[in-house]
């Protein structure tokens, strides 16, 4: 009789159906929490000091960009204090060591904090 009222009902069907979903909801619940948690743990924050250059000098990085095909040179400079800044200079000097020298002129920091901070790309036509 009970067969009978399960097969004719539909049960045969749904109660097998909901107890897969809820299993699979339990089984998504748990492995959500164990995430969660694991995300809950203190990770040491990330510290980044600035090179003894950065501090004594206030500028943070100096990109130099030397056009082969014309008679200049671009230099960024990222200033970091009084204000953060870029500053952008065309020089008519194509020589590393003479980009060094007029940027420590201009700037007025010593020749080999330049040195330092400055990354040159070279572009060719």
């Amino acid at each position: 009789m009970l067969k009978r009222l399960i097969t004719h009902s539909g049960l045969e069907f749904w109660l097998p159906l909901g107890l897969l979903g809820g299993g699979l909801w339990l089984a998504g619940w748990a492995w959500s929490q164990h995430y969660l948690e694991v995300s809950r743990r203190t990770i040491e924050p990330l510290v980044l000091a600035p090179s003894a250059a950065v501090e004594n000098t206030g500028i943070l990085s100096i990109n130099a960009t030397i056009h082969r095909d014309r008679p200049f040179t671009r230099v960024e400079v990222i200033v970091i204090q009084p204000v953060p800044r870029t500053l952008d200079f065309y020089l008519t000097l194509q020589s590393p060591s003479a980009i060094e020298a007029e940027m420590a002129r201009r700037l007025k920091v010593p020749e080999d904090a330049i040195r330092r901070l400055i990354r040159y790309e070279n572009v060719r036509p």
